[in-house]
């Protein structure tokens, strides 16, 4: 069968103008915030569930592989851009309805395109005391494909993939299936108790190539009663274990919640507020603050949610009594109630680009000014910002963290990039750490150099026991082998859902056979690039996105 004959039932199927082949289309789509190779075929776009099945049903006649994004802005881990080469992306932005909301249960269900600020103004048009945990992505990005990918959030209920149920899939084959109890039509307590009855599968389709998900329910919070906020400063990053260790207690004994404690290092905290000092530096990189200030400072902030005023104050004096003796400074915000709750904070669901104009730091192209594009909201990919983004997972044990991340910097900066690092204190013994290389695409080399800082950083970690929670399509073949029989269960699995292995083959695809398996015929691929082949790009592999 040929690739024409498959666009063609493609068109049938979801409509011409929905089929996209051209040129300018496949270089955008194949374009990500590094250097990447993989040749996109063409983009579909349909417009329902129906649709998607069919679009897998001819994917497979056709032995095409087949990539799944939802909002496409997974900027710093892949973009739009598909694992392997000569693929098709699913792109799924036109299924952007929210199909079910309840405020007595807390519960939204909604599609793949629908965005984090979409769902923000439908709580706030109907006064919900609600919320939906934020991301420090974009307010564009898709919830669910940010919680497809353990994306975290700011505040209660920010580890997403722990608060969701009711999830709708399409398998690689073409089926319908739904996860818990929504293969029963009559079953009330689908979108509440994600589990079901007999084996709970959600899991199969967190982070994988198993399905596809075009419907999820998410849990939402209460905006609190009495609402208290407070911040600080640590001089230099030898002080981060002690203060580390602190912030554990609090978080074992219940007083400071999961996702509700957040440190950023004085790279991070400058590159939100504005732009590389270049005039300060005389166009020298890297920025090195210990040379310039005398130490590395670290700022945190952290929230308290409270049903009442005495459980407010009596948190915030244990948190005082905890931590000033850690600290050089520690503010407490006002004390807030929720008839007069600030909704436009990012800790309470407003999202914000904020983060993301952070990715602008080492431009300096005058469409860009300030920390902010100069052509409307940020996009990346289009503005030529490099990124990558590093997610590991850390014990929650001050010391080893500091040890860490000291690693880190110093290795960082050898390569001539910042190292903007920020901690999520997930739970009481876990901590989020995420690393991001800023840079300049438009500086010969500096793709190539960006990539060696960032896989030597991850070998690193990896060599001390520091594993990614996350991975982006620079390091999905990153990993070491694995020491036991996963691999060849994961192959079990995929042969048998995906017989024809067209679903994003090569996402978290830890098969044993990976990346051995031939891939698609070299007349489909010939034919598609004669016929309309965009420019190189670069090299590198793919992932999804959030």
């Amino acid at each position: 069968m040929s690739l024409d004959s498959a666009f063609a039932q493609f068109s049938g199927t979801i409509g011409a103008e929905y089929v996209l082949v051209d040129t300018p289309a496949l270089s955008r789509y194949g374009r990500a915030t590094f250097s990447t190779s993989q040749r996109v075929l063409g983009v579909l776009l349909p417009g329902s569930v129906e649709e998607i099945q069919r679009c897998v049903e001819i994917s497979n006649a056709h032995r095409l592989p087949l990539y799944p994004i939802s909002r496409g802005r997974n900027w710093g881990l892949g973009s739009r851009v598909p694992t392997q080469t000569d693929s098709l992306i699913l792109h799924l932005e036109r299924l952007n309805r929210i199909l079910d909301f309840s405020e007595k249960l807390g519960y939204i269900t909604v599609e793949p395109g629908v965005t984090f600020r979409q769902v923000f103004d439908y709580l706030r048009e109907r006064n919900a005391d609600l919320f939906v945990s934020a991301t420090g992505g974009p307010s564009d990005g898709s919830v669910v494909g940010n919680a497809l990918e353990r994306g975290d959030g700011v505040g209660p209920y920010g580890d997403r993939a722990s608060h969701i149920a009711g999830l709708e899939v399409v398998s690689p084959t073409g089926q319908l299936v739904h996860t818990g109890f929504g293969r029963f039509r009559r079953a009330v307590a689908t979108p509440i108790y994600p589990y079901g009855v007999g084996p709970d599968v959600t899991g199969l389709f967190i982070q994988s190539n198993f399905g596809i998900v075009t419907k999820m329910t998410l849990w939402l919070h209460p905006l609190p009663r009495f609402f208290q906020s407070f911040c600080g400063v640590i001089p230099h990053t030898a002080q981060l274990a002690g203060l580390l260790d602190a912030v554990r207690d609090l978080m074992q004994q219940d007083v400071l919640r999961g996702h509700c404690f957040n440190l950023w290092n004085g790279y991070k905290y400058l590159a939100r507020l504005g732009r590389y000092p270049w005039n300060l530096t005389g166009n020298a990189v890297p920025l090195q603050l210990e040379r310039i200030q005398g130490r590395r400072p670290w700022f945190f902030s952290g929230e308290v949610y409270a049903s009442n005023p005495a459980i407010t104050e009596a948190t915030r004096g244990t948190i005082a009594e905890t931590l000033r003796t850690h600290v050089e400074s520690l503010d407490f915000g006002d004390l807030q109630t929720r008839e007069g709750l600030r909704t436009d904070r990012t800790v309470l669901g407003r999202p914000s680009d904020d983060n993301v104009r952070s990715t602008y730091w080492r431009k300096k192209e005058d469409r860009v000014i300030g920390p902010h594009p100069k052509n409307g909201e940020p996009d990346p990919d289009r503005d030529g910002c490099g990124i990558h983004w590093l997610c590991a997972v850390f014990p929650f044990d001050g010391e080893e963290v500091q040890n860490a991340l000291d690693k880190c910097e110093t290795l960082t900066l050898r390569h001539g990039f910042e190292p903007n690092l920020s901690l999520c204190c997930a739970t009481g013994r876990t901590i989020q750490a995420f690393m991001a290389l800023f840079y300049d695409r438009a500086v010969d080399g500096e793709d190539e150099r960006a990539r060696a800082c960032h896989d030597d950083v991850l070998t690193d970690l990896i060599r001390q026991g520091h594993f990614p929670y996350r991975l982006g399509i620079q390091s999905m073949n990153s990993l070491p082998a694995c020491d036991d029989d996963f691999g060849r269960m994961m192959q079990t699995l995929k042969m048998a859902l995906d017989p024809n292995d067209v679903l994003a083959p090569g996402r978290y695809d830890f098969r044993e056979d990976w990346p051995k398996r031939p891939r698609v015929s070299s007349e489909a691929s010939e034919s598609k690039a004669q016929a309309d082949a965009p420019a190189p790009m670069g090299r590198s592999v793919a992932a999804k996105d959030a």
